[in-house]
């Protein structure tokens, strides 16, 4: 990081760092990230949280209780992280292409490697490899709430930037990052190869330990001008780490992490019990309830025919509301029929209105209309047996007339 960035600002941080920080000659220690990084390392079957500036804390096998943005780091010694260029149109592919293109660049083979992936800038991808057999072993011996976690390397933990690299020495081998995502674990006899092999033309050099003196005896002197020390191990560098790891989450492929199955049955075991029992009971409820409608529904069914028989004891029974309503209909008592009766009335007392009137004949087959036959003594007089039957809401209209002897035939259709 570059150093701009540590002068003007206020923080508050772990009263030991502080110390630390003032006894090595820094003269502004780094501000501490509000959202820090922190960090579980697995170190031969044993986990142990690193928080931001406090000293490691063990974890045990039972409950875990781990803070908000924690990731798991794993050996930089199990894993190799690199960068690697992808077009566009090839990241579509990229999962099952990775082995090929770094087929010459590794050792072993590409069939006992895992590769996971993550996009960086400019076209770039983050690539980490690490043998199927090391990553099952870790799966089969991490406890589950670390399978959970991001999987990184310890390596791209580190604090960086563009013009930095972050050394960090422990006992017998040195923690290096000089890349975005590009990082390793080393011994300590083969540091200065390593920095000689990288870009020479970095501005900074951000070590961490314990011993200076030490350290400075490790790296070749052409870069002791840039070297800046700090002391403390992984814990105070997180101080500076960003709030979000480097690299790809190894867990990838086949090896993405899987839904909690068995630990959401555990805390919701009773709840399904409970509602399994509640819908076996409901379902229960309802097949009695159905089988109770349909033994009242087979009563009213036989009512319904009992009813009907009373009416028409003969013929056969297929609908009886059907077949009764459309009965009735024929019989002009059907809901788009009047009676005839009542028409019949009201066709009398028209006539009788107007003088002179004589009905001779009335036809009526059933349908909509009433054919009447009248003798009248003029045409007025048929008028007015019209307008009577309209006023009686019965239309009628004149089919026929012809003046026979001293008065008028006529023939009216009426609407009922």
């Amino acid at each position: 990081m570059p150093l701009s960035l540590f002068f003007g600002q206020r923080a508050s941080y772990d009263a030991a760092t502080a110390s630390s920080y003032f006894f090595t000659g820094v003269a502004n220690p780094p501000l501490m990230n509000r959202e820090n990084l922190n960090v579980v390392r697995w170190q031969q079957g044993q986990a142990f949280l690193l928080r931001p500036g406090h000293a490691p804390q063990s974890l045990g096998a039972g409950e875990m209780r781990l803070p908000e943005n924690t990731c798991l780091a794993l050996p930089s010694d199990r894993v190799r992280n690199l960068t690697v260029p992808v077009a566009p149109e090839e990241v579509k592919h990229l999962r099952r292409a990775l082995p090929f293109m770094l087929e010459e660049s590794l050792l072993e083979d590409v069939s006992e490697l895992h590769f996971a992936h993550a996009p960086m800038r400019d076209g770039l991808q983050a690539v980490g490899v690490v043998k199927r057999a090391t990553i099952n072993h870790w799966m089969e011996e991490m406890p589950e709430p670390l399978k959970e976690l991001p999987w990184v390397t310890e390596a791209l933990c580190l604090p960086w930037a563009a013009d930095q690299w972050t050394l960090l020495f422990e006992s017998e081998s040195v923690l290096v990052r000089w890349g975005e995502a590009e990082g390793a674990r080393i011994e300590t006899a083969l540091l200065p190869a390593l920095l000689d092999s990288l870009d020479s033309e970095q501005d900074l050099m951000v070590a961490y330990g314990e011993d200076e003196a030490a350290a400075k005896a490790c790296i070749p002197t052409q870069f002791h001008d840039r070297m800046q020390w700090r002391q403390g191990g992984l814990s105070e560098a997180l101080l500076l780490a960003e709030p979000v790891p480097a690299g790809p989450d190894l867990r990838q492929g086949e090896f993405a992490p899987q839904l909690p199955l068995r630990r959401w049955w555990g805390v919701w075991q009773q709840v399904v019990i409970a509602l399994g029992v509640a819908l076996i009971l409901k379902t229960a409820l309802s097949v009695a309830d159905y089988q109770t409608l349909k033994a009242e529904d087979l009563q009213l069914r036989q009512a319904i025919q009992d009813s009907y028989r009373r009416i028409n004891p003969t013929g056969a029974v297929v609908d009886v509301e059907k077949q009764l309503n459309r009965q009735l209909a024929e019989l002009g008592a059907g809901a788009q029929h009047r009676a005839f009766t009542p028409v019949l009335v009201a066709l009398l007392s028209a006539a009788g209105e107007v003088p002179n009137i004589t009905l001779t004949s009335v036809n009526y087959s059933g349908g909509r209309e009433i054919r009447v036959n009248l003798s009248a003594p003029n045409f007025q007089s048929v008028e007015q047996v019209r307008e009577q039957l309209g006023q009686r809401s019965l239309p009628a209209s004149l089919e026929s007339s012809n003046a026979r002897g001293d008065g008028v035939v006529a023939r009216l259709r009426v609407e009922i």
